[in-house]
This record gives C-alpha cells, sequence and structure tokens, in this order.
C-alpha cells in the first residue's frame, strides 16, 4: 500500500462559546483553513482529490459542510467532499479515512480535517412532533408550523438544544438506558479505576498552567491562521486561543461544586464547549516526490475501538493497543503522547488503563494543555490535537508521536506518526 504523508498543518484558534466566532459560520472557518492549508504544503486546490471533514453539530445552514467550505474557498467545483461523523473522534477520524484512500490507491492527495461551531449549534424540534398534510409541514394540533423558536415553547412543543440532546442519545435508550450527560460516564471511569478530585484538580491546574506558557511562549503562532472578525467599527483579528485561564488556581478549582453529589467532575476538571476549525494535506509518497514537496510527517498507524457506551474511557487504551501493533511499536516509543481531556478523569483513567504514569505522564501527555485548558471544538478537536503534535514534535527533535481520543457512543480512535527527518 502507498504510505501516507502530511506534508501541511494549520489550525485556527480555538474560540470559546459565543466567544469571537458566535457570529462566524462554520463553513467559513472550513475555508479559511483548507485554503491556508494547501498553500502551507506547497500544493493547489487543482491538485487535491477530495475534501473530508468531521462535523459533529451539523445543520440545516450548511448540510455536508465539507463541500460548502471548499466551495465557499472558491476551489474548483469538480473536487468533491464529505461529512463524517463519529463525534469527538471525527477530526482524527477524517485523516484516517483519507489514508485509507490513499493507501489503496482511490486518491494521491486529500485535505481532512474538522470543522465546528458550537456557538451556532441550532436548537430544533423533533420530527415526530410534526406531521405533513395537504399544505406542506404542519403542527397535527395546530394546523400550522409556528415560526420563531420564542413561539415554539408556548405552544407546549419540545425544543432541543443539539450540543445537550446529542450527548444523551449517543445510544440506544431501549437498551442501555438514558444518560444524563456524558459526565455519567466520566464519574464511572472515577470509581472504577480510583481517580480522586484532588487528582482531577491537580491535573486540571496542569492543563491550563501549560496552555498558558504554550501561548505566552508563542508556541500557537506558527500554526495557527488568524481569524478576521468584522465588527461595526473595526475589524478584528482573532489569533490566540480564547479558553485558557492564566488566573486559574488549585483554591478556585476545589470551590466548585461537582455536578452530581459524591461526583468528582466539576466544570473545572472537564472540557469546555468551543468553536474552530483545523486541517491537514494528505498526500502519497509517490506524489510527494513528483510534485517536490517535503513531508513534514508521516502517518504510522491508526486504529478504532469501541466499548460499553455507559463508561466509553475504555476504547481509549483498546485503540491505542490496536495502533501500536499495527505500527510494531511500544508505548515506551512515544516521544509525545495526546489523550484529549473529555475529563481530566478520564484522561487519568486511560493513562492508568496504558501503563503511563510518574515522570512519562508529566513530561509527554499533553505537554501544552488540552480539552480542558485549551477547549473542545467537537469535530475539529482531533485535526487540532495533530497540528499541535507535529508541530511540538519538532520543537523536541521527537519520532514518534501518540493521539488519542474518546467519543460519545463508546469509541475510541489512535493515531501515531513520525516526524520527518
Amino acid at each position: 500500500m502507498e504510505k501516507v504523508m502530511i506534508c501541511g498543518s494549520v489550525r485556527t484558534p480555538i474560540g470559546s462559546y459565543l466567544g469571537g466566532f458566535k457570529d462566524i459560520p462554520a463553513y467559513k472557518l472550513g475555508a479559511l483553513v483548507i485554503d491556508e492549508v494547501v498553500k502551507k504544503a506547497g500544493v493547489s486546490p487543482e491538485d487535491v482529490d477530495e475534501v473530508i471533514m468531521g462535523q459533529s453539530y451539523q445543520n440545516g445552514e450548511s448540510v455536508n459542510i465539507a463541500r460548502v467550505a471548499l466551495l465557499a474557498a472558491g476551489w474548483p467545483m469538480d473536487i468533491p467532499g464529505i461529512t463524517i461523523d463519529r463525534r469527538c473522534c471525527s477530526g482524527l477520524d477524517s485523516i484516517c479515512f483519507g489514508a485509507m484512500k490513499i493507501q489503496c490507491g482511490y486518491a494521491d492527495v486529500i485535505v481532512a480535517g474538522g470543522i465546528e461551531s458550537m456557538s451556532q449549534t441550532e436548537f430544533y424540534i423533533p420530527g415526530e412532533f410534526i406531521k405533513w398534510g395537504t399544505g406542506g409541514r404542519f403542527d397535527q394540533k395546530l394546523g400550522f408550523m409556528p415560526r420563531g423558536h420564542g413561539a415554539v415553547s408556548t405552544w407546549g412543543m419540545p425544543i432541543y438544544d443539539r450540543i445537550q440532546r446529542a450527548r444523551v442519545m449517543s445510544q440506544p435508550i431501549e437498551r442501555f438506558g438514558e444518560l444524563n450527560s456524558m459526565m455519567s460516564w466520566a464519574e464511572a471511569a472515577a470509581r472504577e479505576e480510583g481517580i480522586t478530585r484532588e487528582a482531577a484538580d491537580n491535573w486540571s491546574l496542569r492543563s491550563h498552567q501549560k496552555a498558558c506558557a504554550a501561548i505566552k511562549s508563542g508556541k500557537f503562532k506558527e500554526e495557527i491562521v488568524p481569524v478576521s472578525i468584522p465588527s461595526r467599527k473595526e475589524t478584528i483579528i482573532l489569533d490566540t486561543d480564547e479558553p485558557p485561564r492564566a488566573e486559574t488556581s488549585i483554591e478556585k478549582l476545589r470551590k466548585l461544586k461537582t455536578v452530581y453529589d459524591g461526583g468528582v467532575c466539576t466544570a473545572g476538571n472537564s472540557a469546555t464547549e468551543n468553536d474552530g476549525a483545523a486541517a491537514v494535506v494528505l498526500i502519497s509518497k509517490t506524489k510527494a516526490r513528483q510534485l517536490g514537496i517535503k513531508p513534514v510527517a508521516r502517518l504510522e498507524s491508526f486504529s478504532v475501538a469501541a466499548a460499553d457506551p455507559t463508561l466509553t474511557y475504555p476504547a481509549v487504551p483498546s485503540s491505542v493497543t490496536k495502533a501500536l501493533k499495527i505500527a510494531n511499536l511500544t508505548i515506551d516509543q512515544m516521544d509525545l503522547i495526546e489523550i484529549q481531556e473529555a475529563f481530566a478523569v478520564q484522561v487519568l483513567a486511560d493513562a492508568k488503563l496504558m501503563g503511563i504514569n510518574g515522570k512519562v505522564l508529566e513530561d509527554k501527555v499533553n505537554v501544552n494543555g488540552s480539552g480542558i485548558s485549551l477547549g473542545h471544538p467537537i469535530a475539529a478537536t482531533g485535526t487540532m490535537r495533530m497540528v499541535s503534535l507535529i508541530h511540538e514534535l519538532y520543537r523536541r527533535n521527537g519520532v514518534y508521536g501518540l493521539e488519542t481520543i474518546c467519543g460519545g457512543g463508546g469509541h475510541g480512535i489512535a493515531a501515531i506518526i513520525s516526524r520527518m527527518t
């Protein structure tokens, strides 16, 4: 099979929920990163065989956002695009799907990534409450469809926040019951693996400290494409991640109430809701040589795994074990490890199951922060962490990097890359 190389990687800054990106449609963030990543890679849009993007909160405003983004970027109309959803795993999975096309000879150049605007995620009325009639779509009882979200609730009809609803509907209720939040399985991880509130808060503090240190030192500047935000008075340029909080302290974290009585998870040791986009260029080794392009990394292996959706976290070490076996490598050979922080207890539980502890945990895992500090724009996160992983491998002169993420519905995904020397 063809070897899969990475020859460009970029991301937007990560926007806070209802922060700097709240008025920017998600597809415009996507158009920005795919346009920038081909420039960095040294290829043209005409060289691209397909665009594959992850988006977990798709809506009717930009269906199949991969295709909409490439058209919005002014790319040739004959380039196809497809959007995938494996929840939090999507941004990394888009890379895996693109890699498989290249490996099997069905493509030479793929732009893969993830896009998410949680600020613009829609509210909706379930279709089961709306019936079709001779005059079009209308409510069976009322005889018409009320306009506007504000009006709907006055008629006693359910209106769902897609973000919250999707979190509890990632598994069939009749088989697993209805999760009242993703945090329920994080609490299960804490109980099963013996993760304390103190350990979770300490990890969260570490996450913010490392993210803030990375921002202060300018580490992220070379991987971020600034975003212009129009305003009434002047155009604002957002070029720095919004979520990390330099004022975070262990005392403040300890004061936060747990969401569940007797639990360990709080708003302070859990990931936030965010906006952003990221992309990489995947290219076959043969095509890279033909175009005279020097790749920055090689994709060594990848794998997905699944577990009980009411637990989820065990799928992460399972996916890592598979990816390591395919690459014929060991966890000890990884110079850097990204374990996406959905919850501090989940990271610590997964690290425990993978045998990662002590100095290795401190020196190799999430060295520039992760979801708790930087934020978690769901489907964009996997690509964003890959972008940061590639850049950090170069700064540290490392060879192998591992990225792994847990996803709603009981999924885990992992990928291993090597820096080109």
